[in-house]
């Protein structure tokens, strides 16, 4: 069956299991520090400031511009950040899901998340190559793509928005 008229699947869930959003967040949470780690070694400030980049951004920001016009707006969805949401904002038009600064801001957040730890990180293990680094520089290429292509997927495949959202990995 389709997307229904509002363009939801009906056939997503209501609400993810609890284990779902813990898994969800741990692979966030590795991204982010092994992301900083690898920063740390090229640029002590830079890997600060890109935690507090990811908090501000995926706590806050995301939140407020992204969760606002979703279905799970104040309902657990995969990561639960749709319970987050509610503490910032009041739901949104679901029509507004994925447009405008939104939908440019996914790709660009996600994108410098993940490129300039690889950049920065690589270049800190290019000049002094231990073992650690490049073994650090491997878990989050794997970290990343766990996070954004094979558990996205999963959730995607589930979700009551995958129709109308431009980001879903599965349609």
């Amino acid at each position: 069956m389709g997307p229904t008229a509002t363009g939801l699947n009906e056939q997503g869930r209501e609400r993810y299991p609890l284990s779902t959003v813990i898994i969800e967040n741990l692979f966030f949470v590795l991204w982010l520090g092994i992301g900083a780690t690898l920063m740390w070694g090229f640029m002590p400030a830079l890997a600060v400031a890109y935690v507090i980049f990811g908090v501000v951004m995926m706590g806050v920001v995301m939140r407020i511009s992204v969760c606002g016009s979703c279905y799970y707006h104040n309902k657990m969805c995969h990561t639960g950040w749709g319970k987050l949401s509610a503490l910032y904002c009041r739901q949104r038009d679901l029509s507004r899901f994925g447009k405008g600064f939104s939908g440019a801001l996914i790709p660009l957040f996600y994108g410098s998340m993940a490129v300039a730890p690889l950049v920065l990180g690589g270049i800190s293990t290019a000049r002094h190559f231990t073992p650690l680094k490049g073994a650090l520089v491997a878990l989050f290429v794997f970290v990343v793509v766990m996070s954004s292509v094979v558990l996205r997927k999963k959730s995607c495949a589930t979700c009551k928005m995958r129709d109308i959202c431009p980001g879903a990995a599965v349609k």
